[in-house]
This record gives structure tokens, sequence and C-alpha cells, in this order.
């Protein structure tokens, strides 16, 4: 076994996982069968709608009475025909942004998207650096390197009294 196989088993076991989840990724997605139904597209944006009285909970999740009533006019929404963008514009416009859990939009691509392309990156990076410092050999002293090194101990120590 060369010194460089465990770097590229490494490499190629990172690889593996990023083609794994990019297929589990895939596979969901056309799992899917169809559009979502009304009531699956109200639930999915009371998810997306931060409870304007409760502290950090989905509309779905909360119990209080205004989030009831936003769910109510979600479902309102949604059966009379208005887009998911058009109904989370409403909320936003009403609310402000703070309405929303998790961003939209580019910057929110960016927000969720752009720390998780930069940790694969540096798994990436990593895996590379370390297959590079495995496949360099360790460097012998051969008998040119003994004698530089005796020349210049005897010139320090010739310079030195």
């Amino acid at each position: 076994m060369s010194p460089a196989a465990p770097g590229r088993r490494a490499l190629r076991r990172v690889l593996a996982v990023l083609v794994l989840v990019v297929a589990a990724g895939s596979l969901a997605v056309a799992a899917r069968t169809g559009p979502p139904t009304a009531a699956e597209r109200a639930h999915a944006l009371e998810s997306q709608l931060r409870c304007p009285v409760c502290q950090g909970l989905p509309v779905a999740d909360s119990p209080s009475s205004t989030a009831r009533a936003i769910a109510d006019d979600v479902g309102r929404r949604v059966g009379s025909g208005e887009t998911d963008e058009q109904i989370r514009q409403y909320y936003v416009s009403r609310y402000g942004p703070g309405i929303l859990l998790a961003p939209s939009g580019m910057p929110g691509v960016l927000a969720v998207g752009l720390p998780l392309v930069l940790v694969a990156g540096a798994g990436v990076g990593l895996a590379v650096a370390l297959g590079r410092g495995r496949r360099r050999a360790r460097r012998v002293a051969d008998g040119r390197d003994e004698e530089l090194v005796a020349r210049l101990r005897a010139a320090r120590q010739g310079g030195a009294t």
C-alpha cells in the first residue's frame, strides 16, 4: 500500500458522502407527487410565519389566539387563490420582515446556502490537504547531509573560540 492510499481513500469517502447527500435530496424532491393540496400549502405557510406574540414559535405550533387567527387567515387566503409569495408579502407588510422564520429571496438563499457551501468546500479542502500531507515521503539524511552538518558545526566551533 502506497503512502498516498489513505489520503485518496479519505477523499473518496468525502466525495461519496457528498454524492449520497445530493442523491438523497434528489430522491426526496422526486418522490413528491403532484402539487400540494390547499391544506398542505396553508400548513407550510403557517410553519414559515413567526407568531407575533410568542417567543420564536411558528404560527403552526403556537397555542395563542393571535396565531390561530393568522392560521385561519392563511387558510382563507390560500383558498381564495393567493400565491404563497403574496401571502408572505402581506404578513411582511403588516408585521415587518421579522414575521418570517426563515429568510426568503436571494439574501435568504445566501444566508442559508453560503454557509453550507463553505462547510462543504472546507471539508473537501481538508481532505485534499490530508491526502497531500500523507503522500509526501519522509526524507532520510544521507552521507552528504551528515557531512554538511559536520562542516557547519566545525565552522561554528572554530568561529566561537
